[in-house]
């Protein structure tokens, strides 16, 4: 898509569903119940899967006969990308099934949203979002998804050249504390900033260094350009990763500008709004799905307990490109 011209006039205030503060926000247009008959279907088109031990990752919705399921989905998907962008889905009985049972039923869910897609470069389609008490630092590679710090406002994989269209989550398991999730409408974020601060969008739409993470091939830059907003008439999308940008800037040879870094602080500034941001906690067995390009999210601080393990399944979901983690 291509990058809007940097003046006030090109840029227009977008509108539509996807626009919504967290006022706005009707529980049906973005909470969805897992039912008796979706499971029932389920638990018939898992069963030889499970007995016979085939991955996970080789299952396919067609090759079942799940009717109910796809109606659901179709709902789910029909919000992410006509509606308010985001959905929770309820019910899934992890208590009952078991992780394993679990996992299968959700990538077969979420394979009718859009296809499972590689999350890093050694290929995994399946990822484990846990605290691993490692820290991230500039240049580590330790994303912030295997700690349990708080992650402020992003897209998930703002620093790849191919991000998700679509992000999943299943909560296996809460924290023992925190662990709270937000989402926020990058079109309502993008009027507010046209409103208050409009001398700054330029600079938004100009690119910034993301740095990669060493999730790249042996060779290749250690950083990504690429701006925050890109839009064509009524089309939005946002490339919004603090973290990585930021550390981008703490790698030998990067400055961040002065106009650029008042940019990002004026954008912060906007996603601190309470109103802006839809906050809500994760039981086991519920999923929650994002437009990963209309929407950006966010995950509070958490605390594991003793014994009690904080534990979510990601997919990132993609129907153009590649399978692989460059798409």
């Amino acid at each position: 898509m291509g990058v809007a011209t940097a003046t006030l006039g090109a840029v227009p205030e977008f509108t539509g569903p996807m626009a919504w503060r967290a006022g706005d926000l009707l529980d049906d247009e973005w909470r969805f119940e897992f039912g008796h008959a979706e499971r029932r279907e389920l638990e018939c088109a898992m069963a030889e899967p499970l007995r016979s031990r085939i991955p996970v990752v080789a299952q396919r919705p067609d090759d079942y006969t799940l009717t109910a399921s796809r109606s659901l989905m179709a709902r789910v998907r029909q919000a992410l990308q006509h509606g308010r962008g985001f959905a929770l889905l309820s019910g899934l009985p992890v208590a009952d099934w078991g992780e394993e049972a679990s996992t299968l039923a959700y990538w077969l869910l979420a394979s009718l949203v859009a296809r499972p897609v590689a999350q890093n470069v050694a290929g995994t389609l399946v990822y484990d979002v846990q605290d691993t008490q490692r820290k991230p630092e500039p240049g580590s590679g330790v994303r912030p998804d295997k700690t349990n710090v708080e992650q402020f406002f992003h897209n998930d994989n703002a620093y790849n050249r191919c991000q998700p269209e679509h992000v999943g989550l299943l909560c296996i398991r809460p924290a023992a504390e925190g662990g709270c999730s937000g989402v926020a409408s990058i079109r309502t974020i993008h009027n507010a900033l046209r409103e208050r601060h409009p001398d700054v969008l330029p600079r938004l739409y100009r690119p910034f260094l993301f740095d990669r993470q060493h999730e790249h091939a042996a060779g290749e830059p250690p950083v990504v350009s690429a701006p925050v907003f890109a839009s064509a008439g009524q089309e939005l999308k946002m490339r919004m990763g603090l973290y990585p940008l930021l550390n981008a800037y703490k790698l030998p040879g990067n400055e961040l500008d002065a106009e650029g870094a008042r940019a990002l602080e004026k954008l912060k500034e906007v996603l601190a709004e309470p109103t802006l941001c839809h906050s809500f906690s994760m039981a086991a067995g519920e999923m929650q799905f994002v437009n990963n390009l209309g929407t950006c999210h966010r995950r509070t601080a958490f605390q594991d307990g003793p014994g009690h393990k904080r534990h979510l399944v990601r997919l990132w979901l993609r129907d153009h490109g590649g399978r692989g983690y460059e798409g």
